[in-house]
């Protein structure tokens, strides 16, 4: 049985304007994804620079998921917190699946001129191999993650156990990869790999660790957003480097290389780290800010947004051409305004179907 005191959750309002942020930037990472054609004309140059500054969003949604629930004991007993998490995420998963499954499927059929055509079986094959919508990765990853939350948890105030561990996923996470890339041959490190702190797991660590984890004087934001920059052009600049030879408009195609902007590679992990901490950085203000209720409001809906997001990219790919002013700047924002809406609306079906079970 678990005796530790409950203590009442702090809420920081730097995490509602970083997981704003973070949910805007994954919309304009998915609106440059013509990125992987490797075509290596001006849109892929533009698209070079939006994959790496925006690539924060996705470590920084497992920092914020760290930084709050890493030491849930302290709020609620362990059944309580995989109730509470798994009610919404995974109903958030299944019901966003067959939604969306749905709606791929009658635009595959307006644009192949063709009859609707769904199945169970292709639903439940495409659920369990996360093929219905391949964003839907970060459901998968986050759920794992929450099922061994419980072990790990128990390090949560332990700062010596903390970093022990912290250094074995960066050793797994960012050591042997760079190893693989530069030693000669085709020599595998696979092996030497920590099972269960490999990954994204890595980022809900640190987040938990960055915000109650240590007591070292964070750097300034001067210091921060300078070595954000500079890891932001060091993504930039080596992602063009290692890919403009091998682009369609080069005459000799590769695919599209993307080791130096990973969101899992060490420079991202740099840069996001710097994103987060500048955030945090600013909760003083941010608690003076007018526009909180707004970001607070838009908070709320970004696991709805990150949900059916992709359903409108792949509307407009369908029927609006092409143009960089379009792909870039103005659907990003029709496609934040219109799933906000529509992850308005899911929040009160969640709600209708979660609240008489938590009563």
């Amino acid at each position: 049985m678990e005796t530790i005191a409950r203590k009442p959750a702090v809420h920081y309002r730097w995490m509602d304007y970083l997981n704003v942020a973070s949910c805007f930037a994954v919309v304009l990472l998915h609106c440059s994804t013509s990125i992987f054609l490797n075509m290596g004309d001006r849109q892929w140059f533009l698209d070079v620079v939006y994959q790496c500054l925006f690539v924060f969003a996705i470590p920084c949604f497992f920092m914020i998921s760290g930084a709050n629930l890493l030491g849930y004991r302290e709020r609620y007993d362990t059944k309580t917190f995989l109730r509470k998490r798994f009610s919404r995420v995974l109903l958030t998963l299944v019901l966003a699946s067959i939604i969306v499954c749905i709606c791929e499927a009658q635009i595959q059929a307006v644009g192949q001129s063709r009859p609707l055509s769904l199945s169970l079986g292709e639903f439940l094959g495409g659920f369990l191999q996360n093929k219905i919508c391949d964003v839907y990765w970060f459901f998968y990853a986050i759920l794992a993650i929450y099922l061994v939350t419980p072990i790990f948890s128990l390090m949560a105030h332990n700062q010596s156990l903390l970093r022990y561990c912290l250094a074995l996923s960066a050793f797994s996470t960012f050591v042997l990869p760079v190893a693989e890339r530069f030693i000669p041959g085709s020599l595998s490190l696979s092996y030497l790999k920590i099972p269960y702190v490999d990954g994204w797991i890595f980022y809900y660590f640190l987040g938990y660790y960055l915000v109650h984890g240590t007591k070292r004087k964070m750097p300034r934001p001067s210091i921060l957003a300078l070595v954000a920059a500079v890891a932001l052009a060091a993504m930039i600049g080596m992602t063009i480097k290692t890919n403009i030879g091998h682009t369609v408009l080069s005459g000799r195609y590769a695919p599209y290389d993307n080791f130096y902007g990973n969101a899992s590679g060490i420079l991202a992990a740099t840069y996001a780290t710097c994103i987060f901490l500048l955030f945090r950085s600013k909760e003083e203000r941010m608690q003076a800010s007018r526009a909180y209720g707004i970001v607070r409001k838009l908070s709320t809906l970004s696991l709805g947004i990150y949900a059916f997001h992709m359903v409108l990219i792949n509307v407009f790919d369908l029927f609006v051409p092409h143009r960089i002013l379009w792909d870039l700047i103005l659907r990003p924002i029709v496609v934040v305004a219109l799933t906000s809406v529509i992850a308005w609306l899911f929040n009160l079906l969640l709600k209708a179907i979660l609240a008489p079970r938590s009563r």
